[in-house]
This record gives structure tokens, C-alpha cells and sequence, in this order.
């Protein structure tokens, strides 16, 4: 229970510290208002936030992470890419792989700059350290440490290294990477499996004795266990190292014999500081320290906008602060002096630059991934990186729920349906949306209904979220005085595959927020259109009418469109009129109804005689609605020959917002579809979206691959709607010039056709399946009341085009076997 406790308070705090409240930032001169995307705990006393910092014609994108230094539950890890001092490892993939139970690499950034040049890519530029033990010695640039009581230090670092055998003190110069001439180098698993060194000196394998573990700033005992002389790249177990010497160096090392014990130190001085057992080293930048004892540093800046990542902590030290500013897109990047002010606004007292632009990562577990967007698009490789490790027991048991939103604001009848993390009894994220959470509040606060919270009362209070019975949260609720009450949308397409629950507006001093509609009396003009229940629209046929809302003597209505889907797919446009055709000019492209498919009875074609060009395209444009609420939206083609990279769609919202969608793959010579999910084009639970407009297709051609001189046809045949959960078992009459066919879909292997004329004779029946290839063709004649009976047994189930000739005319229409 005290761990709980602790875990709470300490949340409590970190939110505190953040700008979270502020509405607005200063940063490098520029007043920014301040938007928190996202702002919760992801493991053991560690908060990530996500802010959008926003200024005329400037965004900036920030993230941070803050730990609780003092949580016993947590430590603060580098760890090298590919445990290597050499090569590198994208930030995430490092801690998923040395994620294991009760060291769970929950959250970190990347660390150091490094080589990118070969043999030496992904060497750490500056000092680094991996629990204990050295990848490489501290130079003239800054360097993060923290010591073995989790306290965290900035500065520039010196080293010094010795070995002591009886009476004699021999120097350590370097660790790992390169063996100069008449120096010793201390080499362990960090540099590899193997020292890489030549064959001119001599080589020591040693381990520590017990109760032995690698750090600085301390006399550590070891033993002898081999010695190599004149050959070299020693082989490096893992816990063990190597003393590696040359010339002068390599003459001490020969005076030692195996089972011989020297005391090795790894002095690491810092601030002035001796005594430290530093075991985390990471560098960063060669400008002055950016953020020192609350100072932002301006003279010494890295003046240039880029992505950037910063590491500090808070001015007793008990607080570890990371961030990130994305840059290089639509979030602009930062200087030195600006992350540092956004760093200081955070909470940090003393911080530091480290690499950046496409190497700045912050990984969460949660996500699974980098939560900013790094500027290369995928994440980079990285020589190293610093991360937030929980050493919890394992525990998968629910024992800390927190809301999204621990405080709400609402009107009288607003609607809130809270959402809740759910964590183990040390703060480890566990879920982060926890369902079959129970909701009770006072009567005079308001009515929960299911998981939604309405506020029917008059009087502020909480809400009291329950899991299992004892894990317990509150959501503090307090009310605004409405200045008005609106219905949000104007008009709105319903069908009867979902109710709409109609949006109702009331503005208040922080905006406008939606009221429940139940707390409206609804009059239908056309009840026979739809109704109303519980604040939410029925359709019953399709029509329009109008709905009035009233509450407190303000009306206002909605005209609702009701556009039931005859079947789970429609044709919702055949390009019979109203398209226009773009190209490249020397491609001449017309487009007409010449060269269609066979078996197509609608459509248009785009033909052309390929001609040598650049960057060949054709483009068609219309502007086609969409009938009801389709879920998909596919365009159904035959290029037949012709060669396409990239297909690019554009459609238009009922709200005038334009959406794209790419296609990089097309089928030749055969019937095909370009398909697009209405909800990866646009939000598809705001239904103001509706109807939707198509606007144009953009098609870029291989011309290194088409044939200069040869015709070559595009033909467009529809646009497919298609509709989830319509009942389509009911029988359909396809009805078209000639002739009706029914039951469609065809479920015993029977089709009825009617005809239209009277004449009943000279009958050409042909049916094709869905890629055009004729299954069936027979004459025949129909009985005295013009109908024909067609076996197609044996079908299999899909999509085909039945084709009937009478007399020099033809007709056709799409039969669906199920």
C-alpha cells in the first residue's frame, strides 16, 4: 500500500512541475499558446507529455518524459546500439530487446552523436558508459552521468585510469577501440567479442573477485586468467576484460602471470567531484552546457532550427527531465537556447544537448514506437540511447486506475465518458484504455448512463470510478453558465444500419461542448421518414424531413436525409457524364466509350497513342456525390497494357476537406479496383463529413516500359459503394431495357428471367464471370408469359454479368451468386 501511495503523490508532483496549466510559452522571443495533446504516466513514477506550441506561421511539436529519481522501482540505463561501441540500433528496437521480467525498458531517447563514417560507423563521439563499465573515455565535450545512487551530473569529464602490481603503477590511457603505441588499453565485451587488435603487444584476460562489480572512482581487485603476446584480437568473454598493451605498456604487462590479482581504478572526474561511482555515461554536444543551475546559456548557442533532444534534471536532482522538439516538417525545430528554455519550462535546472535532427527519438512502451515523428520518416540507428528501466516485480494485476481527465468542465446536460489507464500496484502502464470501469456520482451532480456521465445536476462534485470492486479514482466536475444552445450540424445523412445521436452545441466560457440531446424535446415533421429515441435518430425509409430541438425556449433544427442502401454494394457512379480528361499533351488522351472491356455495359475509356515524354500522366476529373454512408469506395478499372507507378485519388468532404489517397500497384490486363476505407481518408464518426465527393484521379505512367507508337486504353468502369451490415437476403429484381432477373442474389441455383418485349423467341443467354471469361451461352426461347428459367448450378459464388441478345439488341446487368 505505501508503494502505491508513493506512486500517486509522486504523479502529483511531476504534474505540477509541468507547464501543463500554462496557456502560454515564451520561447526565443516568440509568445506560443500552449496545447496538451497528451499528458499521463507510462511506468513507475515517469510522465510523458505531449505538447503543440503554436504562434503565427510557427508550430512547434515537444515531448517530454520525467522520472522520480527516488522511486525504488525504476533506474535510469545507457545502453549502445547492438551493445556495441561500433555499428547502431534504432532507439526503440534497443529496448524491446533487452526488455526482460523485472527490467522492463519502459521509455527513453537517443544519446550521443557518432562516427558515420566507415570502419568506425556508429562510434560515440563522446564519453559513454553502460553500467559500469567504459565504452569510451570523456573528451572535451559534455557529458550525462549518474552514479550508483541515481544522482545525475553535467560537465566536461576527465579520466585516468591505473593498474597496480605490488609496488609498481602502470596508467590505463583509453578503453576499447583503438591500441596506440606504448599505451594500454582496457578492452570489454562493449568493443566486441574480440579486442581487434594486432599482433605487436601482449594481452591480459582478467575478472574481478567477488563482491567485485566494474565502475569508476573506486580501487576494483582482479585476477589474472590468460596472457597473449604477439597475437593480438583477444578473444573478450562476457564480465571479463582485457589489458591490452603496446611497446612500453606491453613490457609491464609481461611481468604479470596468471592467478597474479592488480588493482585496476577507472578514475572519472567530474565538476571537481572524485568520489562518485559513476555507472551511466552518455555525450552530447561541443557548445557550452545549455541549461546550467537555471541559467540559459547565449553566447555559446547552436544557432540553427533542427529536431533536438535534451537530457537534464531538476535542481535538487531528484528529478529526471527528457525532451524532444521535432523539426524539419511542420513542427519547425529549436536552437540550444531555445530547448533550453522549453527544458526549463519543464522543470529542468541543469541540461544538456545531445544528438539530433533524424537521430532525435523518444520511445514510450505504451506506443510501441517513437510517440514524435522523426524527421527521416522511420527511425534511425543510433549509436546509443538512455532509457527508463523498471525493476518491479511482476505483477499483471490492475492496482492504480487514472482518468484521461482528472477534472472536467461542463454545461448543464453536457456529456463526458471518461477513459481510464489502468496500472499495476508499482505505476507499470497495463492498459491504457481499462474497460468495465463502474462510474457513480451524486444525483445532484448528474446521471451515469452506461460509461457516459451527463450533468443533470446543479451542484459540482465528483465522479467515482470503481474497478474490481476496490481500485478507485474520482473526476472532479464542475459547471458553466451556457450563453447558447445549438444543433451542430445543419443537415445529416442517416441510415438504418446505426441510430444518430443528434449533436447538440452549448456555449460556454471555454468554447462550445456537446449537451446530451435527451435534455431536448424532438418533433419529426415526417415521422414516417424517422423518429427520434432517446435524443438519437431512427431511419425508417428514405426521404427528408425536418427534427426541432427545443430546451429552456431555444429551438433549433436539423434536416435529416435518410438514404438507405439497397444492397451491401452499389454502383455509386459509371462515368456516363460530367468527366473531363487531362494529360500530357503529347499524349492526345480522349476520353470517349470507345474500346470498353466486353462484357462492361457502362464506363468511359481513355485512349492515347503512347508518345516519347517527360513524366507522362493522365488525369480525370468529375465531381460525383456518394450516395448514404458507404465504408468503401472502390473504383473499378482495366488498363489493359499500360504501365502506372502511382495512382493518386482526391476526394472532398461535405465539410470542403480535400483527402488523398495513394496506389502503387495495378493489375494488367484484367478487372481490378483501387479500394479506399472511408475512415483512412477521414474521420468517419463525425458525420458532417457526409455526403462525400469524389474529385479527381491522378495517374503517373512507366513510359521507360510502354511502347512509343502503340495504342493503349484506360477504361474506367464505376465506382463501387459498398456498405457493412445491409441485409442483402431479401430477394432484388434487376431490372434494366429488356429484361428483369430475380431472385438476386441467386441462392438455390435457380435464376428467373422476365422479358420486356413480346416477342419470347430467338433468345442468346450468356453469362461472364468477374474477370470477363464467358461461363455459360445458350439459346433458348421463353414460355407464353415471357419468362426463362436459367440452371447455374455449380456457380461458384461471386460476381458475374449476365448478357441477354434478342434480335440485334443486347442488354446486361451485374447477378451476384451466394
Amino acid at each position: 500500500m505505501m508503494t502505491k501511495l508513493y506512486s500517486i503523490f509522486i504523479t502529483l508532483f511531476l504534474f505540477s512541475t509541468l507547464i501543463l496549466d500554462a496557456q502560454t510559452l515564451s520561447v526565443g522571443g516568440v509568445t506560443y499558446s500552449v496545447d496538451t495533446l497528451e499528458n499521463h504516466q507510462v511506468g513507475p513514477s515517469t510522465q510523458y507529455v505531449s505538447l503543440r506550441l503554436t504562434a503565427p506561421a510557427k508550430r512547434l511539436d515537444v515531448f517530454f518524459l520525467k522520472s522520480d529519481l527516488k522511486n525504488p522501482n525504476i533506474e535510469i540505463r545507457t545502453a549502445l546500439g547492438r551493445d556495441s561501441i561500433y555499428t547502431g540500433e534504432p532507439v526503440s528496437s534497443v529496448a524491446k530487446r533487452k526488455s526482460t521480467e523485472n527490467n522492463f525498458y519502459f521509455s527513453g531517447v537517443n544519446g550521443d552523436f557518432y562516427e558515420t563514417a566507415l570502419p568506425y560507423v556508429g562510434y560515440p563521439v563522446s564519453g559513454n558508459m553502460v553500467d559500469g563499465q567504459i565504452a569510451k573515455i570523456p573528451g572535451s565535450r559534455n557529458v550525462f552521468v549518474l552514479d550508483d545512487k541515481k544522482i545525475p551530473d553535467i560537465g566536461i569529464a576527465t579520466f585516468s585510469g591505473t593498474v597496480k602490481f605490488g609496488s609498481e603503477t602502470w596508467s590505463i590511457n583509453s578503453a576499447n577501440h583503438l591500441r596506440a603505441e606504448n599505451k594500454m588499453v582496457l578492452y570489454n565485451q562493449l568493443n566486441g567479442k574480440y579486442t581487434r587488435t594486432n599482433s605487436y603487444g601482449t594481452e591480459v584476460l582478467i575478472e574481478l573477485l567477488d563482491d567485485y562489480t566494474w565502475g569508476t572512482n573506486n580501487t576494483l581487485k582482479a585476477k589474472v586468467v590468460k596472457i597473449e603476446k604477439n597475437i593480438g584480437s583477444m578473444a573478450i568473454p562476457k564480465g571479463k576484460a582485457v589489458l591490452s598493451g603496446n611497446g612500453t605498456a606491453a613490457t609491464n604487462l609481461n611481468k604479470l602471470a596468471v592467478d597474479d590479482v592488480i588493482d585496476v581504478r577507472m578514475n572519472l572526474i567530474l565538476n571537481n567531484n572524485t568520489t562518485p561511482n559513476h555507472i551511466q555515461m552518455t555525450g552530447g554536444d561541443n557548445y557550452k552546457t545549455m541549461l546550467l543551475n537555471g541559467v540559459v546559456e547565449t553566447s555559446s548557442v547552436w544557432n540553427e532550427q533542427h529536431p533536438r533532444t535534451g537530457l537534464g534534471y531538476s535542481q535538487n536532482k531528484d528529478t529526471l527531465v527528457m525532451c524532444v522538439v521535432d523539426g524539419r516538417g511542420v513542427s519547425n525545430g529549436v536552437t540550444t537556447l531555445q530547448l533550453a528554455e522549453i527544458m526549463k519550462s519543464g522543470g529542468a535546472w541543469t541540461a544538456f544537448n545531445m544528438d539530433g535532427g533524424g537521430s532525435s527519438t523518444m520511445y514510450v512502451a505504451e506506443y510501441g514506437k517513437a510517440v514524435n515523428k522523426v524527421s527521416d520518416g522511420t527511425e534511425r540507428a543510433v549509436s546509443n540511447g538512455v532509457y527508463i528501466v523498471s525493476t518491479a516485480p511482476t505483477d499483471n494485476a490492475i492496482g492504480m486506475i487514472k482518468p484521461y481527465k482528472s477534472s472536467v468542465l461542463l454545461p448543464r446536460f453536457g456529456e463526458f465518458t471518461p477513459q481510464f489507464y489502468g496500472y499495476n500496484q508499482y505505476g507499470v502502464l497495463l492498459n491504457s484504455d481499462l474497460q468495465n470501469v463502474i462510474l457513480t456520482c451524486p444525483p445532484s451532480l448528474g446521471t451515469i448512463v452506461g460509461n457516459k456521465f451527463i450533468a443533470t445536476g446543479t451542484t459540482q462534485g465528483n465522479i467515482t470510478a470503481t474497478y474490481n470492486g476496490s481500485v478507485v479514482a474520482t473526476i472532479s466536475v464542475s459547471f458553466l453558465p451556457v450563453s447558447k444552445i445549438e444543433i451542430r450540424l445543419d443537415s445529416v445523412i442517416v441510415d438504418n444500419r446505426s441510430t444518430y445521436p443528434i449533436e447538440v452545441l452549448a456555449t460556454t466560457s471555454s468554447g462550445k461542448n456537446l449537451i446530451s440531446p435527451q435534455a431536448l424535446t424532438w418533433t419529426v415533421d415526417d415521422n414516417s421518414v424517422c423518429k427520434v429515441e432517446d435524443g438519437a435518430v431512427v431511419a425508417l425509409k428514405n426521404g427528408i424531413t425536418n427534427i426541432t430541438g427545443e430546451i429552456n425556449s431555444v429551438v433549433d433544427n436539423i434536416q435529416i436525409n435518410v438514404e438507405l442502401p439497397a444492397d451491401a454494394t452499389m454502383v455509386g457512379n459509371d462515368f456516363g457524364k460530367g468527366w473531363s480528361v487531362s494529360a500530357s499533351s503529347f499524349l492526345n488522351a480522349q476520353l470517349n466509350q470507345e474500346n470498353l472491356p466486353q462484357t462492361w455495359n457502362h464506363g468511359a475509356a481513355v485512349n492515347f497513342v503512347h508518345a516519347a515524354g517527360r513524366s507522362p500522366f493522365i488525369k480525370l476529373t468529375g465531381n460525383p456525390q456518394f450516395y448514404g454512408l458507404p465504408d468503401t469506395i472502390k473504383l473499378v478499372m482495366n488498363i489493359g497494357g499500360m504501365e502506372i507507378t502511382r495512382g493518386i485519388l482526391t476526394f472532398k468532404s461535405n465539410l470542403g476537406v480535400a483527402a488523398t489517397t495513394e496506389f502503387n500497384s495495378f493489375t494488367k490486363n484484367s478487372d481490378f479496383s483501387l479500394d479506399v476505407p472511408v475512415n483512412s481518408i477521414y474521420d468517419v464518426t463525425d458525420r458532417g463529413i457526409y455526403p462525400i465527393w469524389f474529385d479527381n484521379v491522378n495517374f503517373y505512367l512507366d513510359a521507360s516500359n510502354m511502347v512509343a507508337g502503340q495504342p493503349y486504353t484506360m477504361a474506367l468502369k464505376e465506382f463501387t459503394l459498398c456498405y457493412k451490415g445491409v441485409d442483402v437476403t431479401k430477394t432484388l429484381t434487376e431490372k434494366v431495357d429488356l429484361f428483369e432477373i430475380y431472385p438476386n442474389p441467386v441462392v438455390n441455383g435457380e435464376l428467373f428471367i422476365k422479358l420486356n418485349d413480346k416477342d419470347f423467341s430467338s433468345l442468346n443467354v450468356k453469362i461472364f464471370n468477374g474477370v470477363g471469361q464467358e461461363v455459360y451461352s445458350k439459346k433458348a426461347s421463353a414460355d407464353m408469359s415471357g419468362l426463362l428459367k436459367v440452371s447455374i448450378a455449380g456457380f461458384s459464388k461471386g460476381n458475374y454479368l449476365i448478357q441477354l441478345n434478342q434480335n440485334g439488341q443486347s442488354d446486361s446487368v451485374k447477378l451476384i451468386i451466394k
